[in-house]
């Protein structure tokens, strides 16, 4: 009969909210990893710790659920830190458990010894990762082991969601439960919302011949679009998006004002200003997106904002009239009770016609470049246009980012998880290998650079050792664009990544699939773009896409 240990049971409650965990095998995590594969959970094996994270947060993005991690002690829990970071920042609910070396090694057991580290692959994390987590614990009570891990998953699924990480030494992970009455209980508070007054949301409204809605990921991860499409529809109220939200509706909504920011549609500034209300949904207003340092922008206006992190509402740059602290689920409940009851709200058509001339007559002309070099602009908007129904993007930093926040239409219900906070390098491989586990039918398209995907080139392995219908598509635009567009632009020509000074430039992807043993594809002219990306959706299989853009590529809007 096998022992019943507090890594069993840790695995067993586990699978309970997980079929599927990334990790990277190590002895400080060895019980552990044992129980996961006993229990049945399927594990997927990251080739860096950096990038398991990432994965787990694609994963939870893409069915809504929460994302797993399992590391081992020392290095491999310090390497998982990156990852951690962004699953932080874009609100990903994901527990990373990590192995420890035995108590008596760890530095956490002598207090008075002011020693950096004790036991060979032993470093304190659960202390260091504190602002990076919404929660995180070392578990030194084995008795302690099942309610530490319900307590991290709430946590890491309530309010505003976010990354916890739970801590086990070796000993506590093999260490024998002989008796299930002595595991500490929990029993998690549900907080009742408060009423929520939606008086002067209404009395806003009412009183408004221009107001406008900017949707967040808020609105996303409450899964309210449905009641939220039908005030819009209602009202004839148009709204943008901010990046974690503009997939949720099709660019052709003739409400959907597309993307808002600095890198964002370019008739985003007019509307903003002619507006006279703006009602944050579920979004952090960060100051790319709400041209925040631009005062100008929110002169004789009223600004509202309804977000469930107190943080976020305490905006250092904009001054909101209106604070709503709430989950967008429970606001758009009292809102709709308000607003079927009687009210003096006007349809706003001639707001909403103004604001639709703007965008009918604002096209980005690139799209319609067809001269060789391929013009990005051209390139991620075909790419869009002739995806499959229900694909799943992953994008990460640089001009490829930019451009699909402005081009990228989701007209046949696309969606993307990208690095959306930080457009961070190196995301976009983990990332798509997040969303193949955790979408397993829907084709996975990964955009990014060709300095981009050096930072994690080694999941191109585990992409083709698991056969992951991921196709790859590498922007080679001679190396980092982007930066290479700023320091055009704002340091006059002063480039500080070139080859001759740094050996930054293009690899040759080709030897890159064989070695990686992933087909190769070559994009290398305009009039070929639609042929080869058909070609290329109509296989299963994962693929290795070389794009050769323009080296001189010009990006709309302006500098970070």
């Amino acid at each position: 009969m096998q022992r019943i240990t507090v890594s069993s049971i840790i695995a067993k409650e586990l699978k309970k909210h997980v079929k599927d965990i990334f990790m990277l095998t190590g002895y400080g995590a060895m019980y552990l990893n044992d129980a996961i594969q006993r229990e049945g959970i399927k594990y997927f094996v990251s080739r860096n710790e950096a990038a398991a994270p990432m994965m787990a947060e694609a994963y939870a993005r893409t069915n809504g659920g929460i994302g797993a991690v399992c590391v081992t002690a020392g290095p491999g829990a310090t390497n998982a830190i990156p990852g951690l970071a962004e699953a932080y920042v874009d609100s990903a609910p994901i527990i990373v458990i990590s192995g420890q070396v035995q108590k008596i090694f760890t530095t956490d057991k002598y207090k008075d010894y002011k020693i950096r580290s004790f036991g060979v692959a032993e470093f304190s994390i659960s202390e260091a990762i504190k602002k990076f987590t919404k929660y995180s614990k070392t578990i030194n009570n084995p008795n302690n082991c099942l309610f530490e891990l319900k307590k991290a998953i709430h946590i890491a699924k309530s309010g505003r969601p976010g990354p916890v990480w739970l801590e086990i030494p070796l000993d506590i992970q093999s260490f024998e439960i002989k008796s299930s009455q002595k595991l500490k209980k929990f029993i998690p508070i549900n907080l009742e919302n408060k009423k929520i007054n939606t008086k002067p949301i209404i009395q806003s409204l009412e009183k408004s011949k221009k107001p406008l809605f900017i949707i967040g990921n808020g609105l996303k991860q409450s899964k309210c679009m449905k009641e939220f499409h039908t005030i819009v529809k209602k009202y004839s109220i148009p709204f943008f998006s901010s990046r974690f939200a503009f997939d949720l509706f099709p660019y052709s909504n003739k409400f959907n004002m597309g993307l808002l920011g600095i890198k964002g549609q370019n008739y985003g500034k007019e509307i903003l200003e002619k507006s006279d209300l703006v009602i944050f949904l579920g979004c952090r207003a960060a100051p790319p997106l709400s041209f925040a340092a631009k005062k100008n922008h929110y002169k004789n206006k009223k600004i509202i904002i309804v977000d469930i992190d107190k943080q976020t509402l305490n905006h250092p740059l904009i001054n909101f009239d209106i604070k709503i602290l709430t989950n967008i689920k429970f606001f758009f409940k009292s809102l709709n009770k308000s607003m079927n009851k009687k009210n003096k709200i006007s349809n706003f058509k001639n707001w909403l016609n103004y604001c639709s001339k703007l965008k009918n007559n604002s096209k980005i002309s690139l799209i319609e470049n067809k001269s060789n070099p391929i013009d990005l602009y051209r390139f991620m908007y075909l790419l869009n246009k002739y995806s499959k129904k229900d694909s799943i993007f992953t994008n990460d930093a640089g001009s490829n980012y930019y451009v699909g926040g402005q081009v990228w239409h989701f007209e046949k219900n696309q969606s993307e998880i990208s690095s959306t906070t930080n457009a961070a390098m190196g995301l976009s491989v983990p990332l798509s290998i997040g969303a193949a586990v955790g979408a397993k039918n829907k084709q996975i398209i990964s955009v990014t650079g060709d300095g981009s995907i050096e930072l994690n080139i080694q999941e191109l392995k585990t992409i083709s050792h698991y056969g992951f219908n991921i196709k790859t598509f590498v922007i080679n635009n001679g190396g980092y664009a982007s930066m290479k567009n700023w320091q055009d632009n704002i340091f006059s020509g002063n480039r500080l990544d070139t080859e001759e000074k740094t050996g930054v430039g293009t690899l040759n992807f080709k030897k890159i699939a064989e070695a990686f043993e992933l087909k190769f594809v070559l994009i290398d002219k305009s009039e070929d773009i639609k042929t080869k990306i058909n070609k290329i959706f109509s296989d299963n299989k994962p693929y290795l896409v070389e794009v050769v853009t323009n080296s001189n590529q010009t990006l709309l809007g302006t500098e970070p």
